[in-house]
């Protein structure tokens, strides 16, 4: 594999930017492409096997960009699909419910951990089961969150509308007791200071982000192909449908992530797949 490569990440629209600014930040010398599929959003509601056909075809174009890492930066898609893709294809590909289980783990003192999701995370199991393999005693509170998405993808992050949605999910989760509340779904960190402000002081909101950077930079060094030279890096951002992303979250996700530019290209994926099954000569974004 070629340390030259890119490093791919995907998500079901721009939430997955949060863990993209993590894999900026600690790689600046890798190429990064983003995905984000608008035109599908949300996954959460779908049926599983969906989301999963969803997932081979993006990881699928992926690994026509001979991409050396992908990551797949949306939990949903995590729980329905990442056996399955791990399978199929020689590229290291991971997702975030591992390293975020892991972080709840070590966070909690009280052994009480809040989950909050999409519909399809939490009724997959994929947090709960992993949370009780890994500590029988723990006790877990899931809870779906469906608005918290649409809210994030209009840039609504920090109005009333979203401090009183917030409210509504997370108040009886607050009630639980719990000490630990994971965020699992890439979009929530948007909304991390109405979380933060509903659940109050003694709860420690867990993001994998980081923990995802760390086991991406085991994974290449493991590999032998992290990118160590100074180079100059065009990052790329895609979406399925650019009528999907609205001017309010650029402005707003722009200021959030720290990045001085967000400017996203439309990748009709799958009018692309036809096409290249059609056999037409095509120019790779």
């Amino acid at each position: 594999m070629d340390k030259n490569s890119p490093i791919a990440l995907f998500d079901s629209g721009v939430g997955g930017l949060t863990i993209a600014k993590e894999i900026i930040n600690e790689f600046p010398n890798e190429k990064i492409i983003y995905f984000g599929d608008t035109a599908h959003l949300p996954y959460g509601p779908r049926n599983q096997s969906e989301v999963r056909g969803f997932v081979m075809d993006i990881i699928e174009y992926f690994h026509s960009l001979k991409a050396k890492m992908i990551i797949i930066a949306c939990n949903t898609a995590t729980a329905a699909g990442l056996r399955e893709v791990q399978e199929v294809f020689d590229t290291p590909i991971i997702g975030p419910i591992e390293p975020g289980v892991g972080e709840g783990v070590l966070a909690t003192k009280n052994k009480r951990i809040g989950v909050i999701a999409t519909e399809g995370t939490i009724a997959s199991g994929a947090y709960q089961n992993s949370l009780k393999r890994v500590g029988p005693d723990l006790e877990v509170f899931a809870k779906a969150c469906p608005e918290f998405i649409p809210l994030v993808e209009e840039g609504e992050l920090y109005t009333l509308k979203a401090k009183k949605v917030a409210q509504r999910y997370l108040v009886p989760l607050r009630e639980e007791g719990i000490d630990t509340l994971i965020l699992g779904c890439t979009h929530f960190p948007y909304l991390g200071k109405i979380i933060s402000e509903v659940m109050g002081e003694g709860v420690e909101l867990i993001y994998p982000g980081k923990s995802i950077a760390l086991k991406v930079k085991n994974l290449l060094k493991e590999e032998n192909i992290l990118q160590e030279n100074k180079l100059e890096v065009n990052n790329k951002f895609y979406v399925s449908d650019l009528n999907r992303v609205s001017q309010n979250f650029v402005e707003l996700g722009k200021d959030f992530l720290g990045f001085k530019e967000l400017d996203f290209e439309e990748l009709d994926l799958w009018s692309y797949k036809a096409k290249v099954n059609r056999g037409e000569t095509l120019i790779q974004p």
